[in-house]
């Protein structure tokens, strides 16, 4: 009988610790972060989701990027769940699809006014050509762009996406050129300005605080964002997902390591 005892104390030991032991995994997933997968297309929000995920380690998310070859690839991987954000896209390219939520900025992506002729925008002589994306939306981010530095006046009414027939005041009579995005950093030694998005610029060598004569302030229209399925913007997952990308730390990373170049809407 004491054997017996003996076997079955040892038993109830076992079955006591293994169940210990299964309930402190059970607890250690519970605290675990959760992984938020992020798709990402330029080199430097793989940059911006790294960095996050190891400048912010005690949240209660980890941040995650994915790689994708366009901004288009990322939204079809975001409608099919195969990841669960996305700051591929700016604020504006995403605005006319209701199935997503903008949940928060991310970073902005200057357009910069790019020369090899002068060293600064007073100096823009008149008749000059100046060009620009012939994109609608890069073409009216540029024209925008030359109208917050003072080069041209656009038609109020004319909205974010204006074009060249937009222009109602040239007192420098320059002569804008659309051209095409992939031939914009070949145009510099032929016109006196170009217009530049980020990625043409970068792609050439140039930093829009180094390089640019004037590029466009942090809070334009088009900073890039946050997107997220429109069913899952206010989850708790996505607030978390939000002050991992603001936090200070963030917040210095994104001075230091673009140096100024890339900028900080929020």
């Amino acid at each position: 009988m004491h054997w017996w005892s003996e076997r079955w104390s040892i038993a109830w030991i076992c079955a006591w610790l293994l169940l210990a032991q299964v309930l402190g995994m059970s607890i250690a997933r519970a605290d675990a972060p959760r992984v938020v997968r992020i798709a990402v297309v330029a080199h430097s929000d793989r940059e911006l989701v790294d960095a996050a995920a190891t400048q912010n380690s005690g949240a209660s998310v980890r941040l995650q990027a994915v790689a994708f070859p366009d901004a288009a690839a990322a939204r079809r991987a975001l409608a099919a769940q195969r990841v669960d954000a996305s700051i591929a896209e700016d604020a504006q390219a995403l605005a006319g699809d209701a199935s997503l939520c903008a949940a928060a900025y991310t970073v902005t992506y200057p357009m910069g006014l790019y020369a090899r002729r002068i060293g600064a925008l007073r100096q823009v002589p008149l008749d000059a050509t100046v060009a620009v994306p012939a994109d609608r939306a890069g073409q009216g981010r540029a024209l925008l762009l030359l109208q917050n530095h003072g080069l041209i006046r656009i038609d109020a009414n004319a909205g974010l996406q204006p074009r060249v027939r937009d222009i109602v005041d040239n007192p420098r009579k320059l002569r804008v050129e659309p051209v095409p995005a992939s031939r914009l950093a070949a145009a510099l030694p032929h016109h006196a300005l170009v217009a530049m998005p980020f990625a043409v610029a970068d792609a050439a060598g140039l930093a829009p605080a180094r390089d640019a004569l004037g590029i466009e302030d942090a809070r334009v229209p088009w900073a890039n964002a946050l997107a997220v399925r429109a069913s899952e913007c206010h989850a708790d997952w996505v607030r978390a997902a939000v002050r991992v990308l603001h936090s200070p730390a963030m917040k210095a990373f994104i001075l230091t390591h673009f140096q100024d170049s890339v900028r900080r809407p929020w």
